[in-house]
């Protein structure tokens, strides 16, 4: 009797660490029928970058007709969570629409670090059947006077909004997770990696870099405050390559990692 118990432990020990790590959810469900979603995406507006949006008329690509009208609405929040304002865009009929968020930018908005994008709920041809209409689509990112950009696209549902009531989608848990990011990196290069936390609760976030001979070294903290971001920059000398990982207890601390060198320009999730 005893071997069997000795035998099952490693299945049991197996379930139960999938039940506490392995969320049923990575982001919940919007509490309102009618809500619309968005990523959270990042901003870079400094002296080095530049941000902008790929708007697309999602109710001309579901009916098949892109001269119909369609407006959805840009949310801004600072790196502290804090709502700085919103804008309105429109597709003019276009089917897809290239927004430089820069010209918005102004007053209190500069200190922008996140933006969501909220669509007008559009008349469809067929019922959504419990879906929400979603915007995970790319943002661009330019560096410096370069002709090239980087376009990466969003993550996950993480935020909701319901009339004027924004609700927070993601999930985090009583346990800490480590999200290894899937890129070695290389140098000579800095790498920025910026994180955002669409969670109702401020999270902390720890950096660990390792080489191939050595274990991990933790680096300094970073605090995220809901709808908030955080970046954490790390120079890789030539020649070197390096392991990165986030430890955190959200669900999914995934991050938008740019890499740049004096000549070239990268951006990708991690």
């Amino acid at each position: 009797m005893l071997s069997k118990i000795f035998k099952l432990f490693p299945i049991i020990r197996r379930k139960a660490k999938f039940f506490i790590h392995i969320p049923k959810r990575v982001f919940k469900k919007p509490s309102e029928s009618n809500a619309v979603t968005s990523d959270l995406f990042p901003i870079r507006n400094d002296s080095e970058w530049s941000t902008e949006f790929e708007f697309l008329n999602v109710p001309g690509l579901i009916n098949g007709d892109n001269s119909l009208k369609h407006s959805a609405a840009i949310y801004f929040f600072g790196a502290d969570g804090v709502f700085l304002g919103q804008e309105v865009i429109d597709t003019n009929g276009n089917g897809r629409t290239t927004i430089q968020l820069d010209k918005f930018l102004i007053d209190e908005r500069k200190l922008a670090a996140t933006f969501a994008v909220f669509h007008d709920r559009p008349e469809l041809a067929f019922d959504l059947e419990g879906s929400f209409i979603a915007e995970r689509g790319y943002a661009g990112y330019k560096f410096r006077d370069m002709s090239v950009k980087g376009y990466v696209h969003g993550n996950l549902d993480a935020v909701a909004l319901a009339g004027q009531k924004i609700q927070k989608l993601g999930n985090s848990g009583l346990l800490k997770k480590s999200y290894l990011v899937q890129h070695p990196l290389r140098g000579p290069a800095t790498y920025d990696f910026v994180l955002t936390n669409p969670t109702n609760k401020r999270v902390r976030i720890r950096p660990y870099i390792s080489s191939q001979s050595k274990s991990w070294e933790r680096k300094k903290d970073l605090f995220i405050s809901p709808m908030g971001c955080a970046l954490f920059q790390f120079e890789v000398s030539a020649k070197e390559i390096l392991k990165i990982k986030f430890e955190s207890k959200l669900y999914l601390g995934r991050p938008v990692v740019f890499r740049k060198t004096d000549i070239s320009m990268d951006v990708f999730h991690g």
